[in-house]
């Protein structure tokens, strides 16, 4: 159970984030046709552009070595990442006319980004700090 929650707490946490954005857009605008669908999509996969060209760029060290404490920590402090998401999707949601539907994608997703990496951080250092998420075998390693 552990290995699951681990494994999936991101992506679960994004789909939660992209769903609400996507819901609250049409509750603020109205049912997303065909057009209002695929504007939300391309605003929301070109975030994806937007991050990777501004940060991959710039740290060719690839993913951090990650404890299976830090794991487990990040995916309880992934609540976060939803949150801020979800409020940023709320307040895009708000923007007048079709422009509203890939701002809010985008929007949603730049934040689930950026949040998520100052939870691989918060986690790192809460790891530091306390035996939380640690297993017993990693505690031993520790003594």
């Amino acid at each position: 159970m552990r290995t699951a929650l681990q494994d999936n707490a991101t992506a679960y946490g994004f789909s939660v984030s992209i769903t609400a954005a996507y819901g609250l857009t049409g509750a603020a605008k109205g049912p997303g046709g065909a057009t209002e669908t695929v504007c939300f999509a391309l605003g929301a996969a070109g975030a994806f552009m937007l991050v990777s060209l501004g940060f991959l760029g710039r740290f060719r060290h690839g993913r951090l070595g990650e404890s299976q404490q830090v794991l487990g920590l990040r995916g309880g402090i992934d609540f976060v990442s939803v949150a801020l998401a979800v409020a940023v999707a709320y307040g895009l949601s708000r923007i007048p006319g079709l422009i509203a539907w890939p701002v809010t994608g985008l929007g949603t997703v730049v934040a689930y980004l950026l949040m998520g990496g100052v939870d691989v951080v918060l986690a790192q250092l809460l790891s530091r700090h306390t035996s939380l998420g640690r297993s017993q075998e990693e505690g031993d390693e520790a003594d």
